[in-house]
């Protein structure tokens, strides 16, 4: 389900291992958890294997950094321009990595709207930490203004988890749940989640956060939390019609991978200067 052991000699990784026998590679590129291997070797998230990794586009797989723009929600480039730049080592250890992304690492294009024009004049200072722990996975992201304005922005964990296949999947922890539904449109009446969320064709949906969602599989149960500073959980899978559309992902790749995203996107976040803010996600194997 992955093609880690491809990575190009040139796109720089940090690879951490835990004492318990887990892995994972994390690019410096986008600050982008590439691969998370389980004690006994099982791939848990999902890299596209027609990935594009000289790092000219964003890395279709794994745990994108969405930042400072959700989507198209914003002037900026989709979902902004965190995860199409190179991030700097501030912390490492066997198990844990921290890197930072400011303001001085990315080129002004990218903080520019289409027309050219500045759209994100702003210092600021983020970190995002992974970390390795028995059967968990842990990713937090902290955002602080460095600058002397206050700023708002959006943002989300896009993470892409490995599944034997959609269409025997199921995730639990949202039934009863309202929901909006991206591939239908925006409805007054918004849809009730009925049951498990399971996958017929394409699925594009916000949900208020799911403190905990369980993905339910014949191999393994993976549960996913995360903090209420993050209050939407996106749930995405492009189904049989829209996959074969995009480039950078093989015909039937949609089978291997669900997105379940910890979101903060219906309501930016505000800093003022010196302020800062702190989101994540665990991933926990059940």
């Amino acid at each position: 389900m992955s093609n880690i052991s491809l990575l190009p000699a040139d796109l720089p990784v940090v690879t951490l291992q835990a004492r318990s026998g887990e892995r994972a590679v994390v690019a410096l590129f986008g600050a982008q958890v590439l691969s998370w291997t389980s004690a006994e070797g099982k791939e848990l998230l999902y890299l596209s294997p027609k990935a594009v990794l000289d790092r000219s586009a964003a890395i279709r797989g794994g745990i994108p950094v969405c930042w400072p723009q959700f989507n198209r929600r914003g002037p900026l480039v989709k979902h902004g321009f965190a995860r199409v730049v190179p991030w700097r080592v501030l912390e490492q250890s066997d198990a844990a990595v921290t890197l930072r992304l400011t303001r001085a690492d990315v080129p002004e294009a990218l903080l520019q709207d289409a027309q050219g024009i500045m759209a994100w004049p702003h210092d600021f200072e983020v970190d995002l930490t992974v970390r390795l722990l028995s059967a968990r996975l842990d990713v937090q992201l902290q955002v602080r203004n460095t600058g002397a304005q206050a700023f708002a922005f959006t943002t989300a964990l896009h993470s892409y988890l490995g599944v034997d296949d959609v269409a025997a999947l199921a995730i639990s922890g949202a039934d009863g749940q309202r929901y909006w539904d991206a591939v239908t449109g925006a409805d007054p009446e918004y849809p009730v989640q009925q049951g498990d969320i399971v996958f017929a064709g394409e699925v594009d949906r916000v949900y208020p956060a799911l403190p905990r969602a369980t993905l339910q599989q014949a191999s393994h149960w993976l549960r996913v939390s995360q903090p209420a500073s993050m209050a939407q959980t996106v749930v995405w899978n492009p189904g049989a019609a829209l996959c074969a559309s995009l480039p950078d992902l093989p015909a039937d790749g949609y089978r291997r991978f669900v997105c379940v995203e910890a979101a903060q996107i219906d309501t930016a976040v505000t800093l003022e200067p010196g302020q800062a803010w702190q989101g994540g996600q665990t991933l926990q194997v059940a």
